[in-house]
């Protein structure tokens, strides 16, 4: 009986002292760091840049360490990131360089921009474009037609 006795002592004691270890153990609470999106991050590193031949990806990878706080992993979801633009067309790879598609560089510079200018516009007179003349015709320069004074304002009579 001693022995079941023993038994029974030794598992009370170690059932308290895993309980203990339980509510001892603290939740480190991790830094919440609001970074924009791994696109939005190459985005903006191939938009500061004005090369032709655009940016290599440790240049991309520096700009994106100097500017935003990133994790230890993080090159891992960047190379992914690089990978699906380059596949769906938004970014162009040549020779080990990164550029942005025009499009998609002028839908993410002026977003709102765009809307600005088109209202300043509709406020003025439309301009028409002519029948089919075009620049280069070889035609020199001359007067235009209609830069007088318009005749015709009145009423109509018939």
């Amino acid at each position: 009986m001693s022995s079941s006795e023993s038994s029974s002592d030794n598992s009370s004691s170690s059932s308290s002292e895993v309980q203990a270890k339980k509510t001892r153990k603290r939740r480190r609470t991790k830094k919440v760091v609001k970074n924009p999106t791994y696109k939005v991050m190459i985005y903006k590193a191939l938009c500061t840049t004005r090369s032709k031949k655009g940016l290599s990806r440790p240049a991309i990878v520096n700009y994106i360490q100097e500017n935003w706080e990133v994790s230890k992993v993080w090159r891992h979801y960047f190379n992914r990131t690089l990978a699906d633009l380059v596949e769906d067309e938004c970014v162009y790879q040549t020779k080990q360089h990164f550029v942005l598609d025009e499009d998609e560089r002028e839908e993410f510079k002026g977003k709102g921009k765009r809307k600005r200018r088109n209202t300043k516009k509709s406020k003025g007179k439309k301009k028409g474009k002519g029948k089919g003349k075009g620049k280069g015709k070889g035609k020199g320069k001359g007067k235009k037609k209609g830069k007088g004074k318009k005749k015709g304002k009145g009423k109509k009579k018939n």
